[in-house]
This record gives structure tokens, C-alpha cells and sequence, in this order.
């Protein structure tokens, strides 16, 4: 059965209770004034507009409207649909801080307009709204710290640790951790000759400098080929080509970037780009040699170095140091990695180093296509 109609009085007092718990519910509260700003009916529940004394002066009731009056004639008048103020602090008895939105319309009751003034109490939402700001703003802050300290690790491994180095670290495909993998490589020594005698005619200003300018010569020809610098060593270089990104043809590489630096050595001296006093010669002999070592970090004490181990570096500094001014001498197994391109080079006699049980077949590359 369907319930039966309620009169009309009862259906609006049911209508006015509903409404009533409505706004208790969402703990807002209204005011009606008329065009004098006289509050003259009031509903709804909210703590801070409890035993307001009707009439009551709108402005004395919310201050911030003070200077508002020709919005709300606007509004009395129809020419503004709405008024609105947001997070009006307010505190209780208790001191605790509320934050109110204002809502300012039109109401008209036949010919008669008044303002309605509803006030919602939205504290749970800004303090929510406040939380999040202050989280994003710390959030914001650490991703600024954080970025400084990325830019500062970047510099830091972009000065003291080679680039290809570095990324493998990120990238996890290098441990930092003692030891290493056996694979083939290339090594390159260069050192620059007559650096004793250079530097006894030089301030050590000048032999700073003159020594960045070499070893920057020397970085650039090893890096555009390819290869990553391991190690300084007063005015010699060490590098390795194949470690620790793979490199195709690495011998070939290797090749190339001595060549490369000759050349260029040879440039300077002629165009006279050292600028050194009595055109005292600058030259580089360049060692290079291939095969299986260790790959890998080696140190103590929580101070490691990328580097390569074995038989085959010992042979590549041993070439080096054999090497005349402007010489690329290699060893055997290089020079028949590249024997089948258009390769010039001379056979030299087998060298016995110091400490090796057999004489090395050496050979001293002269052109690469």
C-alpha cells in the first residue's frame, strides 16, 4: 500500500526538519538579511554562529565583507548571481582554528529580496588541503636537494671516474666491489718524451700547464676513438679500449687514436703551439697491445680503481717505453687484427723486455685506412 498524502503543513515541516539535519550534517549554517544587512533569521548548526541575537548586524558578524557593500547591492539587484569568500579563519572557545567558506545570493520571497548568507565550516578539507601543500612543498624541496646532488655526483664522476665507467656503475653492470672478469682487450700507454728535459727550462707553472695541454691532446685522440682513460701517470696516459662497453674492432681503435695523437703532436710542434722556449721538441711514443686481462676495480682500504690487470698491460707500458718520440709500436696479436685493412707498418726485431722468457715480435704502425 502507498502511504497517504500528508497535508501540506506537515509535508513542509518534514521538508524543514530534513534540510535542518542536512546542514547539521554538513555543519553548515545560513543567514537571511535584508537590504539594511540586518540578520534577521538564521538555521543550520555551526559552532562559531551559536546564540545569535536577532537582529543582528551582518557586518559585525563577518568583518571581512566590510567594504563588500556595492558587491551586495549587486547581488540585491540581480546584476551578480553570487558572492563568495573562501577560508575565513575563525577560532572557538577553545582556540581551535576553523576555516569558513562564504556564499552570498539572491533570495526572494515574493516582492521582497533579501541576502542569503550561507556559511559552510570546511576545516577538515583545508587542513587536509594545508597537509598536502606543505608535503608537496617538502617534496619540492627534496627533489631539489636531491637534484643538487645528482648534479653534484655528475661532476664528481664526470672529473675523477671515466664517463663509460660511470654509466656501467648506475647501470649496475659494474660492482663496486673488489675484482673483475677476464676479457680481450686493448691497451694504450703514451708518454711524453723529453719531459725531464722540457721541464728543467720551464717554470712550474709552465710545466702544469704545458703537461694539461699534452694530456688533453692525448685524452681527446684515445676518447674520439673510442677508448676510456684509466690512469694518469705524471705525463703518461693509460687507457683501454673494449671495456668496460664492448667496442667492435678495438685494436683498430686503439690504432687510430695513437696515430691520431701523433699527428696532432706533430701539428702543434710545427705550428709551434707549445710555445716553448728554445723550440724544444715535444713528441709522444705510443705502445699499444692486445689480449686477455682482468678487467676490473683493485684497491684497499675502500679506495678503489677501474683498471686492467695482466700480462698484456705490462707489455703495452713496455712498448710505450720503447717507443722513440712519434713512434706507435704494437704487439703482435694488434697488428694481425688489423693486417687485413689498408695497414703500412714495419716489422721491427724481436724485442726481449726484462722479465719475459721470450723475445716479442714488435711492429710500428705507420698509416691506417
Amino acid at each position: 500500500m502507498f502511504p497517504l498524502p500528508l497535508p501540506n503543513a506537515a509535508r513542509a515541516d518534514q521538508v524543514y526538519a530534513l534540510l535542518d539535519r542536512l546542514l547539521v550534517e554538513q555543519k553548515t549554517v545560513y543567514l537571511l538579511a535584508n537590504r539594511e544587512l540586518s540578520v534577521i533569521a538564521q538555521g543550520g548548526t555551526c559552532v562559531l554562529f551559536t546564540g545569535i541575537v536577532l537582529p543582528a548586524d551582518l557586518l559585525d558578524l563577518i568583518p571581512e565583507l566590510v567594504g563588500c557593500e556595492d558587491i551586495i547591492e549587486e547581488i540585491f539587484l540581480g546584476q551578480l548571481a553570487d558572492f563568495q569568500l573562501e577560508n575565513l579563519n575563525r577560532s572557538d572557545d577553545d582556540n581551535n582554528t576553523h576555516y569558513l567558506n562564504v556564499t552570498l545570493v539572491c533570495h526572494q520571497e515574493e516582492e521582497h529580496r533579501f541576502l542569503l548568507i550561507i556559511i559552510s565550516d570546511n576545516t577538515p578539507y583545508t587542513k587536509t588541503q594545508q597537509i598536502l601543500t606543505q608535503q608537496r612543498n617538502e617534496l619540492s624541496l627534496l627533489k631539489h636537494r636531491l637534484d643538487e646532488s645528482h648534479q653534484q655526483l655528475e661532476f664528481i664522476l664526470q672529473h675523477y671516474v671515466p664517463h663509460q665507467v660511470s654509466r656501467a656503475l648506475i647501470e649496475q653492470r659494474i660492482n663496486p666491489t673488489l675484482g673483475g672478469e677476464v676479457r680481450e682487450v686493448t691497451l694504450l700507454f703514451a708518454d711524453l718524451r723529453n719531459y725531464t728535459r722540457i721541464s728543467e727550462q720551464l717554470t712550474p707553472t709552465e710545466t702544469i700547464e704545458l703537461l694539461h695541454l699534452c694530456l688533453d691532446m692525448a685524452v681527446s685522440a684515445i676518447v674520439d676513438a673510442g677508448g676510456v682513460i684509466l690512469n694518469y701517470m705524471g705525463d703518461a696516459v693509460m687507457a683501454i679500449f673494449n671495456a668496460p662497453d664492448d667496442l667492435p674492432h678495438h685494436a683498430a681503435h686503439a690504432i687510430r687514436a695513437g696515430l691520431n695523437l701523433q699527428e696532432t703532436a706533430k701539428v702543434y710542434q710545427e705550428q709551434r703551439l707549445f710555445k716553448l722556449p728554445y723550440d724544444l721538441p715535444v713528441h709522444f711514443g705510443v705502445g699499444i697491445n692486445t689480449g686477455e686481462a682482468v678487467v676490473g676495480n683493485v684497491g684497499a682500504g675502500g679506495h678503489y680503481q677501474y683498471t686492467a690487470i695482466g700480462d698484456t698491460v705490462n707489455v703495452a707500458s713496455r712498448l710505450c717505453s720503447h717507443a722513440r718520440g712519434g713512434q706507435v709500436l704494437v704487439g703482435e696479436k694488434t697488428y694481425f687484427s688489423v693486417a687485413q685493412q689498408r695497414v703500412r707498418a714495419t716489422a721491427l726485431p724481436s724485442i726481449q723486455f726484462k722479465g719475459k722468457s721470450h723475445s716479442l715480435t714488435v711492429y710500428e704502425i705507420e698509416e691506417l685506412n
